[in-house]
Order: C-alpha cells, then sequence, then structure tokens
C-alpha cells in the first residue's frame, strides 16, 4: 500500500510537513514501550465536499483514550477536527483514512511523567479497502483478547495492538483472510481491528461490551438495524454457536461492513447478497457517502 508520496503532507505538533523531512526520536516511549494512542477516521466524497464521518466522536474518544491513560492532550477537539480537514486538503483528497497518533518524547523509563508533553502526528492516505472481499475466510485464533484488569480494553492504546498482529498473523499463515478473538473466558469477542455481528434466524447478535473495544461502528449500525426494525441482541455466546450461524460479518471505520463466508473451514448457511449484513453494507455505503436521506443523523 503506497501510504505517502513526495508531496504528501503531515500535520505535527501545530505544523504541517512533507512526509519525507519528518523525524521522531528514536528514544520516545510510545516507540520502546507503546505507551501512547491513536484513531482511525475516514472521509468520504460527498455533494458538499470530504466529510469526515464521525469526526467529533472519534477525536472525543481519542482524548478519552488519551485521558484514561494520564496522558494530557495538546489539542482540543475542535482544534483536532480544524486540523484533520486542513490535512485532507492539504493534500488534495476527496476520500481518504486519517490516522491521529499520540505519542510520548524521550523517555527510556517506564515512568509516566506529568510533566511529559505529549505530540499528536496526523497523517493521511487513500485506503479503499480493508479487506480483499466480502466473502472472507476467517480462523477462530489461539490466541485471546486481554482481561479488562490487564489491559484497559476500551481505547485504542497502541501497546493493546500487539495482541492484535499475532492474531492477524495466525490467521494468515493458514491461509485465512483474518482472524476471530475469543476472551479470556471463551467468548466470542472481535475481530483483530473490527467488530464482530453474527445473524442468525432473522436478528443480529453482538457480544457485548465487556471485554471488546466499544466501536463507534458497531454503535451505528446496531442504531440503524433497530431503526429498520431488525432486532439486535446483545449476549455471550461461543465458537459452537457461531458456526451454527446464517451469516457475520466485521464492521469498523477501516473494515466498514465486510462479510463473512466461512469460520475454520466452516461456510455460513446465507450466501452474502441474502445477509442483514450485505443490506446493512449498502445501507452504510449510503450513509458515509451522505446520500440516505433516511438516516442523515447519522451522517
Amino acid at each position: 500500500m503506497l501510504y505517502h508520496n513526495d508531496k504528501s503532507v503531515l500535520f505535527f505538533n501545530g505544523e504541517y510537513k512533507k512526509v519525507k523531512d519528518f523525524r521522531i526520536s528514536p528514544f520516545n516511549q510510545t516507540l520502546h514501550y507503546g505507551y501512547g494512542v491513536f484513531e482511525g477516521l475516514r472521509a468520504y466524497n460527498t455533494q458538499q465536499g470530504p466529510h469526515i464521518f464521525k469526526v467529533r466522536r472519534h477525536f472525543e474518544r481519542l482524548a478519552k483514550s488519551a485521558e484514561k491513560l494520564n496522558i494530557q492532550m495538546p489539542y482540543s477537539v475542535p482544534e483536532m477536527i480544524n486540523f484533520a480537514y486542513e490535512l485532507i486538503e492539504r493534500n488534495d483528497m476527496r476520500e481518504t483514512y486519517i490516522r491521529p497518533l499520540v505519542f510520548m518524547d524521550k523517555n527510556m523509563t517506564l515512568r509516566a511523567h506529568d510533566a511529559d508533553q505529549p505530540n499528536l502526528l496526523m497523517t493521511c492516505w487513500k485506503w479503499n479497502r480493508y479487506y480483499p472481499s466480502n466473502h472472507l475466510k476467517v480462523l477462530v485464533s489461539s490466541w485471546r483478547r486481554p482481561h479488562i484488569k490487564t489491559m484497559p480494553v476500551d481505547i485504542k492504546a497502541t501497546g493493546n495492538y500487539i495482541n492484535s498482529i499475532l492474531a492477524t498473523r495466525e490467521a494468515l499463515q493458514g491461509g485465512y483472510d483474518d482472524a476471530l478473538l475469543l476472551d479470556v473466558e471463551g467468548y466470542i469477542a472481535s475481530g483483530p481491528g473490527a467488530s464482530f455481528f453474527m445473524e442468525k434466524n432473522g436478528r443480529l447478535i453482538v457480544p457485548p461490551v465487556v471485554h471488546i473495544f466499544p466501536s463507534i461502528t458497531r454503535t451505528i449500525l446496531i442504531e440503524i438495524a433497530t431503526q429498520m426494525g431488525i432486532e439486535v441482541v446483545e449476549k455471550q455466546y461461543g465458537v459452537d454457536e457461531v458456526l451454527d450461524a446464517d451469516g457475520a460479518f466485521f464492521a469498523g471505520t477501516a473494515a466498514e461492513v465486510a462479510g463473512i463466508e466461512s469460520i475454520n473451514g466452516h461456510k455460513l448457511r446465507l450466501a452474502w447478497e441474502d445477509t442483514i449484513g450485505h443490506l446493512l453494507h449498502n445501507r452504510y455505503k449510503r450513509i458515509v457517502s451522505g446520500k440516505d436521506t433516511n438516516f442523515l443523523e447519522y451522517f
């Protein structure tokens, strides 16, 4: 994937710089210990120009993630929104993925000092699809999601995603497209970087927000499905129940809505085109592009 070219611009601590000229300290605490937070946003090309979907909610979540790790955010939510829009304008983009990263400076100890000044880096690039198709072959990973008493699982902390990389690598090495992780108690949790939805008998069944990350896309899709008259049930369930599902899909800002064809080699009952997930996929694409007037409140 091409993340930048010679003309690409990034935002760093109040300034816009060429990506090729950017330098950071090799001794920063985030690089060595994973002590930092990030977000992922998508901008879509609409009739009014580029629109960052749920931009305020994403930057509010970034600020809350930083607060939970006792990192003092250097900018307010409105300031970060303005930075993001100027960034995509300076890169002359209409549809793009935006990655804000809050990382620490020089500190080779494990002590987080209140006086330490965090940095805000913001980049963007063209990211058409996260997954190769809507017919994903998924492996139930041998890795488990961290327990809520070991790490704060409800924030986008950089160090948390080692778990996701391990699970993804395991799946790809086994010939699958991605992984499905369980929580420490053996219940279905999520994908490495996306929420998981299961369809059974005309209902959507989702893991409760206990050991999983509270995805913005997950919340929006539940609201949309409910408004469309689709019943959504939050409950804990295991692998056996998933293998008996009619359909399933991943959902997230990067993934959007991506259909799952099989789990552990077991093909799900319904073709993707016949599932609730496919219906939500089409509706979601219309909403984020500002074309669905019935759901403008989600835009």
